[in-house]
């Protein structure tokens, strides 16, 4: 009996050690949720373009993808300014990831600042950035609230990813175009538990059903840009997650 006893003791003792190994805290990982857990692929998206020009008008020998978007620029040098959503979306079926959603973005953009205003102007200006929106039935409780704007979530969380942007003056009649291919990946994800958690203030609870439900990502873009006449803009994303 001594020596069932000491070997019951002995593995007791074990079986914690290893539990202790097995569980690093938020210290010790920063994201213990996800820790150990397999990568699990979710779906991939790309958007139509987004076309900013001095004229939308469809060229009837080239027409236009019937999905993509025109935005007609404003006279030089004010501000054009753009937010188009639902370009593309992925709808995750309840229990398709464990603690989190990451991404791996990679936009395309063609534009050219050009200063036609016949002055030298102190600021020339492109941005472009993803505009995520998650959506789940979850988050329709009145009690969510946005951090940024402390409204309720009414069912949905909007990430806009920062990606690329340039800011620069033009001396008139100076011309510079650009055509570039980033690429972007997850660090905290787009949404994980921790996340849920500590900055939307769902519950233990109310994270772990969230991931157990349908999620529906629609992907848009916004940006602005000032003294070019003409950018276009695009991204492919892909999702992944934990299991």
């Amino acid at each position: 009996m001594k020596k069932n006893s000491a070997l019951s003791a002995l593995l007791g003792s074990t079986l914690i050690a290893m539990t202790a190994m097995a569980a690093p805290g938020i210290d010790e990982v920063g994201d213990p949720d996800s820790f150990g857990n397999n990568v699990i692929y979710l779906g991939i998206a790309q958007t139509p373009g987004i076309s900013l020009l001095d004229d939308c008008t469809p060229d009837p020998t080239y027409p236009p993808d019937p999905e993509s978007r025109c935005i007609t620029l404003k006279p030089q040098p004010l501000t054009t300014t753009f937010d188009e959503g639902k370009l593309d979306y992925i709808k995750l079926p309840g229990g398709s990831t464990k603690t989190l959603i990451c991404f791996a973005v990679t936009p395309s953009m063609n534009f050219q600042f050009n200063n036609l205003t016949g002055t030298d102007q102190p600021s020339a200006r492109f941005v472009a950035r993803p505009v995520i929106t998650i959506e789940s039935d979850v988050l329709n409780d009145p009690a969510l609230t946005d951090p940024s704007t402390g409204l309720p979530l009414s069912g949905r969380i909007v990430l806009p990813l920062s990606t690329y942007s340039e800011s620069r003056s033009l001396e008139k009649g100076e011309r510079a175009q650009k055509q570039m291919f980033l690429s972007r990946s997850c660090i905290g994800g787009l949404v994980s538990r921790r996340s849920l958690i500590d900055n939307y203030g769902l519950s233990d609870s109310q994270a772990d059903t969230f991931f157990g439900k349908e999620i529906t990502l629609i992907f848009g873009a916004s940006g602005s840009a000032q003294l070019v006449d003409y950018a276009t803009y695009f991204y492919g994303i892909r999702l992944y997650g934990d299991r």
